[in-house]
């Protein structure tokens, strides 16, 4: 064999090692681009994950998020408005789950709640750059400025100052533990007389965005709650109700109404079992006529466990609200709770923008409402919710296990009535007021007026804004509770310092150890 003839046979394996080296190459510039692409993508996604919130929420009714409406309003704020919250981000947690139980009388640990507090907190900023979110050391000397600014106020450990404006201008509004979180009375020590409380929901959203709500603000708005005829008190939830949505509420006991101050915006009466004398409804005329000016509001709710009401219940009629004797039992099984046909549904009837979010209401002990007039001089009535035409005007006392709803007339009865009176003034401008009426306590008060999908609380909370005159905002604030925690909310610094070494160092490192392993196979086969 000639030199020839050797250089012929090595000629095509240099041929194939170069080929191979070339492929190698490009394999490996390819590897390299990834990796490239892979390291700059998770920079980026750090840097946005500080800045926009990215987590989502897997919770079926979203109660780990922000709410869309809620989103939208705090889009739309175009104040400066400052959060500070009176904690070190790092220690909230770690101070809350030991300051809690001793202050509060917390029943345990709660650390999901306070975690997703300041997760919640923290996205705020992100939806408005107008929107500052501070953490303060309580423990440093400066903290001294904050407590002499706000004298006036008891600040606690995790308590949050809500601030618009400066100065004289400024309007504040203080968060404090009662308002974020949800809680309920542990009645196994109840029965020991100690008292202690577990957290049922997290009301951060919620007391958040009303207390913005209230720093921005430029009105206030005021009502009174007329208490002296109720024997039942049956207005705690509804008033807290209120005072969330930044309404100041007074509450007047007196037996006999003497005046009502042009102060108020509105006057409610709740549950009454004493009927009201001329005098007192002579004051109610007044406070509703305004010197002519109108413009304020009176809010009614039955209840059929309470005696006929005649004066009152005259007085209603003169605005188009007519109230009947007995209380409401519905004859289709589909639309009462089980065995209790007293227990009923009733939806909306217009479409009243009032109605937009509203669904199906769930109350007993409804008296029977219905107009007395459609329209009459300056009144006109609409019936807002009511019952199928299945029911009927039960006599007094009538219980669950009634039999006799066949010698009676099935009709539809309204369960929320409003009546409006409206004029000109002297401008020619338009003016109005309203006086609302619910057929039953139960709208306000017991368990069905706080379940999520059932919309008792939603409509008495939107008959309020209108009876005050205060359909502005578009946005209730009604709590939330939190049954899982969403993935953002459960990130700590250190499980995020971990997330950032896998993402940002273990895998790039490993796809180049994957690349130059297919380099070596690729090149030796």
């Amino acid at each position: 064999m000639n030199i020839k003839d050797l250089k012929l046979k090595k000629s095509p394996k240099k041929l194939k090692n170069k080929a191979l080296l070339k492929r190698g190459g490009y394999a490996m510039a390819i590897t390299a681009a990834v990796m490239a692409v892979i390291v700059v993508l998770n920079v980026l996604l750090t840097v946005l994950a500080e800045r926009l919130p990215l987590e989502f929420d897997m919770t079926a009714d979203q109660k780990n998020s922000i709410s869309a409406e809620n989103i939208e309003y705090i889009k739309g704020i175009d104040k400066e408005v400052t959060i500070s919250v009176c904690a070190k981000e790092d220690e909230y947690l770690t101070y809350m789950s030991s300051y809690a139980p001793d202050i509060y009388g917390i029943d345990g640990e709660y650390s999901p709640y306070y975690n997703q507090t300041i997760a919640l907190i923290n996205r705020y900023d992100n939806y408005n750059q107008k929107i500052k979110v501070k953490y303060l050391d309580t423990q440093d000397t400066s903290f001294s400025d904050i407590t002499s600014k706000y004298s006036k106020e008891k600040l606690d450990f995790g308590d949050i100052i809500v601030s618009c404006g400066e100065g004289k201008n400024e309007r504040y509004k203080i968060v404090n533990f009662q308002d974020v979180y949800e809680l309920k009375a542990n009645e196994q020590y109840a029965a020991y007389g100690v008292e202690y409380y577990s957290i049922t929901g997290n009301n951060i959203e919620t007391a958040l965005t009303s207390a913005i709500a209230y720093a921005t603000s430029s009105k206030d708005i005021k009502v009174a709650f007329i208490t002296g005829h109720s024997k039942e008190n049956y207005t705690d939830s509804y008033i807290n109700l209120l005072k969330t949505n930044n309404y100041e509420v007074d509450v007047i006991s007196d037996s006999i109404l003497t005046s009502l101050s042009n102060e108020y915006d509105a006057a409610f009466i709740v549950a009454p079992t004493s009927d009201f004398i001329a005098s007192e409804l002579e004051v109610l005329s007044k406070f509703l006529d305004n010197d002519g000016k109108y413009d304020k509001g009176l809010v009614f709710f039955a209840d059929a466990a309470a005696p006929y009401l005649k004066n009152l219940y005259s007085f209603l009629a003169q605005w188009g609200i007519e109230i009947g004797e007995g209380i409401v039992f519905e004859t289709n099984a589909q639309n009462h709770m089980p065995d209790a046909p007293t227990v009923l549904g009733s939806y909306p009837m217009t479409d009243d923008e009032i109605l937009d979010k509203i669904r199906m209401c769930i109350t007993g002990y409804n008296v029977p409402i219905k107009a007395a007039f459609d329209k009459k001089g300056k009144i006109t009535t609409t019936s807002l919710i009511a019952t199928p035409d299945s029911v009927v005007a039960a006599p007094v006392g009538t219980s669950n296990s009634w039999t006799g709803a066949d010698k009676y007339t099935k009709q539809s009865l309204s369960t929320v009535m409003q009546a409006k009176r409206y004029d000109y003034d002297d401008d020619n401008n338009l003016i109005e007021n309203y006086v609302f009426a619910f057929s039953s306590v139960e709208f306000i008060y017991g368990d069905y007026s706080e379940m999520i999908d059932i919309s008792n609380k939603d409509i008495a909370f939107q008959v309020a804004e209108r009876a005050v005159g205060a359909e502005k905002t578009g946005i209730s604030f009604v709590s939330k509770t939190i049954d899982n925690q969403s993935f953002g909310a459960s990130i700590t610094e250190s499980s995020r310092n971990v997330m950032s070494i896998i993402f940002i160092g273990v895998i790039p490192i490993l796809v180049i150890a994957a690349g130059i392993f297919v380099y070596i196979r690729r090149k030796n086969s």
